[in-house]
């Protein structure tokens, strides 16, 4: 329930201004953008743990976990952490920052895994897990931090209020539109975790969690850097090449089909059979969830790599409107299995199978918006043939 209650909110931190970090073309903007995005950070955070303490009630009842507003100071120092470290990663990929990057990223799961292990049995209830979560998004923060301040002292970078407010106003459109997208975004991804808890029960939530965790994780992991990689050249192109965008999109694409597929593949057939081995007996049902998951991770790495491609463009009217269908398919799909009497396996095959469709919506999208440089590539090409 706290991770997904945190992911949600994650996505309010900087009122998605992060996302316009790696478009303009001086680093002088892109900084007031990153200045601006954690300033609303830290209001959220503070803001968001105060709400998390005076509605625990409501939410207590509605996740029956009796004790979540005793935690609201983790859930400020979780979003403070994460968001942080989140609005950073834009600075890192518009200067192409991507070893460090990775760095980042493997001191984050060895700080998560090691201290939740340590603590988990050290601490009475959740709170040794919490803690874990807590140091792990912190994990990485320091060093994106010092790679921003070091550029910023190096280019002698200043930034005023009068700056802060023209960044604010130029790209607009992001909280504007983007900031209701990534919210459909996260409930679409995270949402269903607490439906599952609510309609059967913490244990098929764990169950399904788990899962998830077991199949996203290094779909995560290649996600992140390929979406990175992309997101960085796709911002160049759009300001120097255009022509080459079409290409970039239909490469990574078929590139990042062809390795997801193999991991699918070998994670579905190979892997069920180990939870009980790697797990324990009681978590056998989340190996039958990998199978039923299976179609819809595939999909989302392939939408997910090239997500980006509709911010580069500013085409955000575009990201709302697939986040909306997704959503509705999504979560259509899962109240309708509830209410129509079917069990948690079914429900979570009817889950990934309609995830799926809102994939292929989001990726349909996404190429839609690109396609129109399919012919500009082509108009390129015979201007210097000639």
């Amino acid at each position: 329930m706290y991770t997904s209650i945190i992911s949600i909110m994650l996505m309010l931190v900087s009122f998605s201004y992060e996302n316009a970090i790696t478009l303009p073309e001086e680093d002088h903007m892109a900084s007031s953008l990153l200045s601006l995005s954690l300033r609303i950070c830290v209001a959220v955070s503070v803001v968001g743990g105060v709400g998390v303490y005076f509605l625990a009630h409501p939410l207590s009842v509605w996740t029956k976990e009796a004790d979540i507003g005793g935690y609201f100071i983790y859930f400020i120092i979780s979003l403070l952490c994460a968001g942080f470290y989140q609005i950073l990663n834009g600075w890192s990929v518009r200067k192409k920052y991507f070893r460090q990057l990775s760095r980042t990223k493997y001191t984050q799961s060895i700080t998560l895994v090691s201290s939740q292990l340590a603590l988990a049995r050290l601490l009475p209830g959740p709170s040794g897990l919490i803690i874990g979560d807590v140091l792990g998004r912190l994990g990485g923060l320091i060093p994106q931090w010092r790679l921003w301040r070091r550029d910023v002292k190096h280019q002698e970078i200043h930034v005023s209020w009068e700056d802060l407010r023209e960044s604010a106003y130029r790209y607009r459109r992001f909280p504007q539109l983007s900031l209701a997208s990534n919210m459909l975004n996260s409930l679409g991804i995270y949402l269903p975790t607490i439906l599952l808890a609510v309609f059967y029960g913490p244990q098929v939530a764990g169950w399904f969690a788990l899962s998830q965790r077991i199949l996203g994780s290094p779909m995560t992991l290649i996600t992140t850097s390929v979406t990175k990689v992309y997101l960085s050249e796709s911002s160049e192109y759009m300001l120097h090449a255009r022509h080459k965008l079409y290409p970039l999109f239909i490469k990574t694409v078929r590139n990042i089909f062809l390795v997801g597929l193999a991991i699918i593949f070998v994670m579905v057939i190979l892997l069920p059979s180990m939870f009980s081995t790697l797990f324990g007996a009681e978590w056998a049902n989340a190996g039958n969830y990998v199978r039923l998951l299976g179609i819809m991770y595939l999909s989302q790495f392939v939408a997910n790599s090239v997500g980006s491609t509709i911010d580069v463009m500013e085409r955000q009217d575009l990201h709302l409107y697939r986040e909306i269908a997704r959503v509705l398919i999504v979560l259509g799909a899962l109240l309708l299995s509830y209410y129509t009497g079917q069990s948690a396996s079914t429900s979570i095959l009817v889950y990934g199978l309609a995830s799926t469709i809102g994939y292929l919506i989001h990726l349909g999208l996404s190429w839609a918006a690109v396609q129109k440089y399919r012919y500009y590539a082509a108009e390129q090409e015979v201007e210097q043939g000639g």
